[in-house]
Protein backbone atom coordinates (compact mmCIF):
# COMPACT_ATOMS: atom_id res chain seq x y z
CA UNK A 1 0.00 0.00 0.00
CA UNK A 2 1.39 3.84 -0.96
CA UNK A 3 2.09 6.13 1.85
CA UNK A 4 -0.45 9.34 1.24
CA UNK A 5 0.91 12.17 -0.80
CA UNK A 6 2.92 14.77 1.10
CA UNK A 7 1.38 18.04 1.72
CA UNK A 8 4.16 20.35 -0.34
CA UNK A 9 3.66 24.24 -1.31
CA UNK A 10 0.53 25.83 -0.85
CA UNK A 11 -1.46 28.79 -2.24
CA UNK A 12 -1.32 31.98 -0.45
CA UNK A 13 -5.52 30.71 0.00
CA UNK A 14 -4.99 27.60 0.79
CA UNK A 15 -2.46 29.53 3.73
CA UNK A 16 -4.39 32.27 4.35
CA UNK A 17 -7.10 29.45 5.09
CA UNK A 18 -5.29 27.58 7.52
CA UNK A 19 -3.80 30.08 9.30
CA UNK A 20 -7.54 31.91 10.05
CA UNK A 21 -8.63 28.81 11.38
CA UNK A 22 -5.99 28.83 14.25
CA UNK A 23 -4.36 32.05 14.24
CA UNK A 24 -7.96 33.85 13.97
CA UNK A 25 -9.45 31.82 16.69
CA UNK A 26 -9.50 32.75 20.23
CA UNK A 27 -7.91 29.87 21.67
CA UNK A 28 -9.53 27.15 23.45
CA UNK A 29 -8.26 26.90 26.54
CA UNK A 30 -7.58 30.45 28.70
CA UNK A 31 -4.96 31.92 30.59
CA UNK A 32 -5.08 30.42 33.93
CA UNK A 33 -4.36 33.57 36.31
CA UNK A 34 -1.94 33.84 39.04
CA UNK A 35 -4.84 34.29 41.48
CA UNK A 36 -6.17 30.82 40.43
CA UNK A 37 -2.81 29.15 40.61
CA UNK A 38 -1.85 26.35 43.46
CA UNK A 39 1.72 26.83 45.30
CA UNK A 40 3.01 23.96 42.70
CA UNK A 41 1.80 25.63 39.54
CA UNK A 42 3.38 28.90 40.94
CA UNK A 43 6.54 26.84 41.31
CA UNK A 44 6.98 25.52 38.07
CA UNK A 45 5.65 28.61 36.15
CA UNK A 46 8.33 31.06 38.11
CA UNK A 47 11.05 28.00 36.63
CA UNK A 48 10.01 27.71 33.42
CA UNK A 49 9.32 31.19 32.15
CA UNK A 50 13.26 31.34 31.80
CA UNK A 51 15.09 29.49 29.39
CA UNK A 52 18.56 28.45 29.62
CA UNK A 53 20.39 29.00 25.87
CA UNK A 54 24.07 28.59 25.83
CA UNK A 55 24.63 28.42 29.54
CA UNK A 56 22.46 31.71 29.91
CA UNK A 57 18.89 32.00 31.19
CA UNK A 58 16.98 34.39 29.54
CA UNK A 59 12.84 34.84 29.15
CA UNK A 60 10.52 32.83 27.18
CA UNK A 61 9.22 34.37 24.39
CA UNK A 62 5.79 32.31 24.77
CA UNK A 63 5.08 33.45 28.42
CA UNK A 64 1.44 33.21 26.61
CA UNK A 65 1.61 30.01 26.32
CA UNK A 66 2.95 29.05 29.61
CA UNK A 67 0.17 30.79 30.93
CA UNK A 68 -2.74 28.13 29.86
CA UNK A 69 -0.30 24.88 29.68
CA UNK A 70 0.45 25.81 33.71
CA UNK A 71 -3.25 24.17 33.90
CA UNK A 72 -1.19 20.81 33.91
CA UNK A 73 1.68 21.60 34.96
CA UNK A 74 3.52 18.36 35.67
CA UNK A 75 2.85 17.15 32.35
CA UNK A 76 4.16 20.25 30.46
CA UNK A 77 7.03 20.50 32.47
CA UNK A 78 8.27 16.94 31.39
CA UNK A 79 7.71 17.99 28.23
CA UNK A 80 9.50 21.20 28.13
CA UNK A 81 12.57 19.14 29.23
CA UNK A 82 12.80 16.34 26.73
CA UNK A 83 12.78 19.54 23.98
CA UNK A 84 16.34 21.10 26.79
CA UNK A 85 17.70 18.17 26.11
CA UNK A 86 17.82 18.96 22.39
CA UNK A 87 19.52 22.47 23.40
CA UNK A 88 22.24 21.26 26.10
CA UNK A 89 22.88 17.33 25.41
CA UNK A 90 22.24 17.00 21.72
CA UNK A 91 25.10 15.31 19.02
CA UNK A 92 22.31 16.46 16.32
CA UNK A 93 23.69 19.57 14.79
CA UNK A 94 21.32 22.30 14.84
CA UNK A 95 20.77 22.18 10.91
CA UNK A 96 19.79 18.90 10.85
CA UNK A 97 17.20 19.38 13.82
CA UNK A 98 15.66 22.60 12.46
CA UNK A 99 15.24 21.24 8.87
CA UNK A 100 13.79 18.30 10.63
CA UNK A 101 11.46 20.24 12.72
CA UNK A 102 10.87 22.74 9.97
CA UNK A 103 9.17 19.52 7.48
CA UNK A 104 7.64 17.83 10.17
CA UNK A 105 5.67 21.80 11.15
CA UNK A 106 4.86 22.24 7.35
CA UNK A 107 3.07 18.78 7.31
CA UNK A 108 1.21 19.98 10.13
CA UNK A 109 0.20 22.93 8.88
CA UNK A 110 1.31 24.38 12.01
CA UNK A 111 1.65 27.89 11.99
CA UNK A 112 2.99 28.80 15.10
CA UNK A 113 6.01 25.85 15.09
CA UNK A 114 6.70 26.55 11.41
CA UNK A 115 6.99 30.77 12.03
CA UNK A 116 9.05 30.01 15.21
CA UNK A 117 11.63 27.56 13.97
CA UNK A 118 11.78 29.68 10.74
CA UNK A 119 13.75 32.20 12.70
CA UNK A 120 15.70 29.62 14.76
CA UNK A 121 17.01 28.15 11.63
CA UNK A 122 17.71 31.59 10.10
CA UNK A 123 19.64 32.27 13.15
CA UNK A 124 21.26 29.31 12.74
CA UNK A 125 22.74 29.69 8.61
CA UNK A 126 19.50 28.32 7.06
CA UNK A 127 18.94 30.49 4.26
CA UNK A 128 15.03 31.73 3.28
CA UNK A 129 15.45 29.41 0.13
CA UNK A 130 16.54 26.40 1.82
CA UNK A 131 13.58 27.10 3.69
CA UNK A 132 11.23 27.40 0.75
CA UNK A 133 12.86 24.19 -0.37
CA UNK A 134 11.48 22.49 2.70
CA UNK A 135 8.08 23.38 1.85
CA UNK A 136 8.92 21.14 -1.33
CA UNK A 137 10.20 18.63 0.66
CA UNK A 138 12.01 15.85 0.02
CA UNK A 139 11.62 16.02 -4.30
CA UNK A 140 13.26 19.76 -4.37
CA UNK A 141 16.04 19.42 -6.60
CA UNK A 142 18.87 21.60 -4.84
CA UNK A 143 18.51 19.52 -1.74
CA UNK A 144 22.44 18.48 -0.70
CA UNK A 145 22.02 14.67 0.19
CA UNK A 146 22.28 14.93 3.77
CA UNK A 147 19.27 17.12 4.26
CA UNK A 148 17.32 15.31 1.81
CA UNK A 149 17.50 12.23 4.17
CA UNK A 150 16.52 14.16 6.97
CA UNK A 151 13.48 15.79 5.30
CA UNK A 152 12.44 12.78 3.63
CA UNK A 153 12.69 10.79 7.26
CA UNK A 154 10.34 13.24 8.72
CA UNK A 155 7.99 12.87 5.20
CA UNK A 156 8.15 8.80 6.28
CA UNK A 157 7.33 9.26 9.58
CA UNK A 158 4.29 11.64 9.30
CA UNK A 159 2.89 9.13 6.66
CA UNK A 160 3.89 5.58 8.01
CA UNK A 161 5.14 5.76 11.63
CA UNK A 162 8.39 4.52 9.97
CA UNK A 163 11.60 5.26 8.10
CA UNK A 164 12.52 2.98 5.12
CA UNK A 165 15.41 1.17 4.90
CA UNK A 166 16.57 3.27 1.99
CA UNK A 167 16.43 6.31 3.92
CA UNK A 168 17.95 4.81 6.71
CA UNK A 169 21.21 4.23 5.20
CA UNK A 170 20.99 7.48 3.47
CA UNK A 171 20.98 8.46 7.26
CA UNK A 172 23.51 6.18 8.57
CA UNK A 173 26.10 7.59 6.13
CA UNK A 174 26.42 10.54 8.37
CA UNK A 175 24.53 9.38 11.60
CA UNK A 176 25.85 7.66 14.43
CA UNK A 177 23.56 5.62 17.05
CA UNK A 178 22.80 8.50 19.08
CA UNK A 179 21.80 10.91 16.36
CA UNK A 180 19.17 8.66 15.10
CA UNK A 181 17.79 7.90 18.39
CA UNK A 182 17.85 11.72 18.68
CA UNK A 183 16.24 12.36 15.08
CA UNK A 184 13.09 10.10 15.62
CA UNK A 185 12.64 11.50 19.27
CA UNK A 186 12.89 15.23 17.68
CA UNK A 187 10.15 14.20 15.12
CA UNK A 188 7.73 12.83 17.98
CA UNK A 189 8.80 15.79 20.33
CA UNK A 190 7.82 18.11 17.46
CA UNK A 191 4.54 16.70 16.09
CA UNK A 192 3.14 16.77 19.49
CA UNK A 193 4.11 20.46 19.93
CA UNK A 194 2.18 20.74 16.05
CA UNK A 195 -1.03 18.71 18.00
CA UNK A 196 -1.33 21.17 21.01
CA UNK A 197 -0.49 24.62 19.41
CA UNK A 198 -3.20 24.15 16.52
CA UNK A 199 -5.69 22.29 19.21
CA UNK A 200 -5.18 24.27 21.50
CA UNK A 201 -5.45 27.41 19.52
CA UNK A 202 -2.25 28.70 21.22
CA UNK A 203 -1.86 32.74 20.72
CA UNK A 204 1.15 33.21 18.43
CA UNK A 205 3.10 36.10 19.05
CA UNK A 206 2.38 39.27 16.09
CA UNK A 207 5.98 39.02 15.12
CA UNK A 208 5.39 35.17 14.11
CA UNK A 209 4.75 35.48 10.75
CA UNK A 210 3.10 31.59 10.81
CA UNK A 211 3.16 29.85 7.50
CA UNK A 212 3.91 33.05 5.26
CA UNK A 213 7.49 33.07 7.11
CA UNK A 214 10.61 32.38 4.90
Amino acid sequence: MSNPPMPSQRSTAEIQQRETSIRGQPPRLTALPAEQRNARQQELFDELTMIVVDGVRKPRETQATLEIMIRHPELYKAHIEVAQQYLSGCELPIRHRELAILRIAWLSQAPFEWGSHVKIAKRNGVTSEEIEWVTEGSSAANLSKQDRAIIRAMEELHADSMISDDTWADLREFCNDKKLIELVILAGQYKTVAYYQNSLRLPIPEANLGLLAR
